[in-house]
């Protein structure tokens, strides 16, 4: 029965919250190696806290900048987390601070923080990282979260962590480390993380789904078909290849574009942790994945950098699109083995098709009050002018009001919402405008 109820909250989710019924495109981007400006970012110098090597970037534009987050190593072997930034994609400052993340001393995240994967939220940024407590190397067994008003902090971490490893047997019992994380349509949220029983025996790194309401409380995507472990608890929704394909050690370490047709992904595969080029899988609901049948699709020999210091492992890819909408960015790591180098790939954008801008739009809400009575007022501010639309959902992911649908100013804009008719509970909201998203909780006493 629980894994019935599983499913059918996953599905009820999907279908109210995503509204994916069309035609998916299928078709990976060409992506091409960068001559000129790869590598993009270096590992440090001696007595740095990147001193050994630096990988597992993350990249966002956010106000006409480009961000990458990375994880460093220092001599010890200890990662942190630091941050570069760009005006173009191809030549990167790193933060003269860093790094901005480090490990907390204490807790389920005292000796590594690591893969700082970064959303905007309603008042500031949002971290989710990977935390281990114990002394060891590889991905530890469980997801943190931490808060920040500047993306160079100081960051605030929750004490405990929002989503850990399955138990004993299971298939993700060892680590798990987010990838992508995205804000749907009202207000809830989906998570792509990599995750697997025995990091150090370098197969069987696969990934998975889970979903939130509100982005603290996460459910693993869980398949009633599958009642036995490894898949008792939850399963992957990419999983690695039969024996003998490109993919069938690892298909992890996935960038994840979502358009209106669904979800594209870039992830890692390879016959072992030696090798890796990535791959391509398309999904019209997150949970059903289809691999391209040619893939990989870009591996070292699209790379020249690569290909000119003999390199034959590529990690991590992370998708980003240009400030005009005409460039897609893969920024990936060359892994452990090789020295800490960050690299760029780019793909023209194909007419006709729109990639959803991540992290969310910087269109930022108040609502006052929140706990809503009888009616409260939501408050926010456009760039620029142009149609607006504002739509109440509940908690099953109902539409049930839009209070604007209109065209407005650029500017400050404030809309009253009378609930009074409305039953006590949970609520969602979705703005539009324009290129702009942004979207939150209420509640209704």
């Amino acid at each position: 029965m629980k894994k019935t109820f599983t499913i059918l909250i996953l599905s009820t989710f999907f279908y109210f919250f995503t509204g994916l019924n069309v035609t998916f495109s299928q078709e990976p981007l060409n992506f091409q190696g960068s001559v000129t400006y790869s590598p993009v970012l270096v590992y440090g110098g001696n007595g740095s806290w990147e001193e050994w090597t630096i990988i597992l970037p993350y990249a966002f534009v956010s106000e006409g900048t480009f961000y990458i987050f990375y994880t460093g190593f220092d001599a010890a072997g200890i990662p942190s987390i630091g941050m570069a930034s760009s005006s173009d994609g191809y030549s990167f400052t790193k933060y003269a601070g860093n790094p901005v993340f480090t490990p907390s001393g204490s807790g389920f995240d005292s000796f590594s923080v690591t893969q700082g994967i970064i959303i905007h939220g309603q008042t500031g940024w949002i971290m989710y990282y990977n935390g281990r407590e114990q002394s060891g190397f590889g991905p530890g067994p469980s997801i943190g979260i931490a808060t920040a008003t500047d993306l160079t902090g100081p960051w605030t971490r929750d004490t405990n962590p929002i989503l850990t490893v399955g138990s004993s047997g299971e298939w993700d019992s060892d680590f798990i480390a987010p990838n992508n994380i995205f804000q749907l349509d009202t207000g809830g949220f989906i998570m792509f993380y990599s995750a697997g029983d025995d990091f150090s025996s370098g197969i069987n790194r696969q990934i998975g789904m889970a979903i939130s309401p509100d982005g603290l409380v996460w459910t693993k995507y869980d398949d009633p078909a599958t009642t036995n472990s490894p898949y008792s608890e939850s399963d992957p929704v990419l999983k690695v290849g039969d024996p003998g394909e490109w993919d069938d050690a690892m298909a992890w370490e996935c960038s994840i574009l979502k358009t209106q047709e669904g979800f594209e992904m870039y992830y890692t595969g390879g016959h072992s942790n030696t090798n890796g080029a990535f791959g391509y899988a398309y999904s019209p609901d997150g949970i059903s994945w289809s691999k391209d049948p040619l893939n990989p699709v870009y591996t070292w020999n699209d790379d020249p950098y690569a290909l000119s210091m003999g390199y034959s492992l590529l990690e991590q890819p992370a998708l980003v699109i240009d400030i005009d909408d005409s460039i897609v960015f893969m920024y990936y790591d060359y892994g452990i083995p090789y020295p800490g180098e960050i690299a760029v790939a780019t793909a023209d954008l194909p007419v006709g098709i729109k990639y959803e801008r991540f992290p969310n739009s910087d269109l930022r809400m108040t609502i006052y009050p929140n706990p809503v009575y009888q009616s409260t007022t939501f408050s926010y501010t456009l760039k620029e002018q142009g149609q607006v639309i504002l739509s109440i959902f509940d908690s099953f992911g109902r539409l049930v009001d839009v209070p604007v649908n209109t065209y407005q100013q650029k500017g400050k804009q404030q809309v009253y919402w009378n609930a009074e008719t409305f039953p006590v509970g949970i609520y969602f909201y979705l703005i539009q405008a324009g290129n702009e998203v942004g979207s939150g909780k209420m509640i209704k006493w």
